[in-house]
């Protein structure tokens, strides 16, 4: 099966350099794209001396994730597998080899890979992501050894930064990632779409890469939350979530605002709040969707579990190195996000 690998990019020369010395060295060979966002770090020299086979994009500008990847879509050429990596994983041999080997099922529209955390290999950062009933994204497996993977439930949709999909399944849900997302949850927004679609999704649990999280940006950044809040928003008006009913809203303020409030109050950040606003405004103009809340499989009760255990981590210094560095995956949940191309 024809494959092409895309990778956006943006000031990370020396991270995008080890990625693409671990595909050179796959056990089945794939395209690769690079696209930069402007980046000023010598980035495309990089890519053009060491790399002459690897196609390089070069934005004048920095279009965000989504944005670089439905550029990259245009480059792929005959591929019928499209697989994206984030510019801070180092890919296993197999990693091609094995994305690839569900596909053979025609009713598998979208694989998601297996993200270690770089700091500590033996333990999971997101093997794809899971959904409650407000369409809120937890990645599967987050901190959980490794080797527990067997037992994980089948993902809603891939994490963006270890994702293959069918090209063919992509044109059916509208050719890519929605460019109302600068970063983050445009992932999730796909995942969705393509299940409303009909297409299954695979863990290919022997696809792993190693993950050195929000090396980019930074995980915890004004500019991360400003984002996050954004996305989380669009989402759920964008698939009508608050239509649901009274506890739905109930649960989506329970879940959400405690956090927002933290950013107002502690942080005096105004700016997520407004995002979130921003959120519901463009949400509520897209297309409405029928909230697939069939797919949900964490319980508010878990859901909380989940969030309140992360504080928890937090406060006892007891989060992963690269989180004690870079800070959680979002402010609204745990799942990764891609860090190409975010400041």
């Amino acid at each position: 099966m024809r494959a092409c690998v895309v990778i956006p990019t943006l000031d990370a020369r020396e991270l995008l350099g080890r990625a693409l010395e671990s595909l050179a060295g796959q056990t089945v060979s794939a395209k690769v794209v690079v696209v930069d966002n402007a980046s000023s770090d010598g980035t495309p020299e990089m890519v053009a001396t060491r790399f002459p086979d690897v196609r390089l994009v070069v934005n004048e500008r920095n279009l965000g994730f989504g944005r670089a990847i439905n550029r990259g879509l245009s480059e792929i050429g005959d591929a019928e597998v499209v697989i994206l990596v984030n510019n801070d994983t180092v890919c296993e041999p197999e990693f091609v080899e094995r994305m690839l080997e569900p596909f053979v099922d025609p009713s598998v529209g979208m694989v998601a890979g297996v993200l270690l955390q770089g700091s500590a290999p033996e333990f999971v950062d997101s093997a794809g992501i899971e959904l409650d009933r407000t369409l809120r994204s937890w990645d599967i497996g987050w901190n959980e050894p490794a080797d527990r993977l067997v037992a994980a439930p089948e993902p809603v949709g891939p994490c963006g930064g270890a994702a293959a999909y069918r090209v063919a399944a992509l044109q059916e849900a509208g050719g890519g990632f929605d460019e109302a997302f600068f970063a983050y949850w445009e992932d999730v927004d796909l995942a969705l779409r393509l299940r409303l679609e009909g297409w299954r999704c695979i863990r290919a649990d022997g696809a792993r890469a190693l993950h050195a999280h929000g090396a980019t940006l930074g995980s915890s950044s004004p500019k991360q939350r400003r984002l996050e809040a954004f996305g989380r928003s669009y989402v759920l008006h964008k698939y009508r979530v608050p239509s649901l009913g009274l506890w739905t809203r109930a649960k989506i303020a329970i879940l959400d605002w405690p956090v927002l409030l933290v950013h107002l109050v502690v942080r005096r950040e105004l700016g997520p709040i407004r995002a979130r606003s921003r959120g519901a405004r463009e949400g509520r103009r897209a297309t409405g969707l029928r909230p697939p809340v069939e797919l949900a499989a964490v319980s508010l009760g878990e859901a909380l579990r989940r969030q309140y255990g992360l504080i928890l981590l937090r406060l006892t210094g007891r989060l992963p190195e690269h989180f004690r560095e870079h800070g959680p995956a979002t402010t609204t949940g745990t799942r990764a996000a891609p860090p190409s191309g975010r400041d």
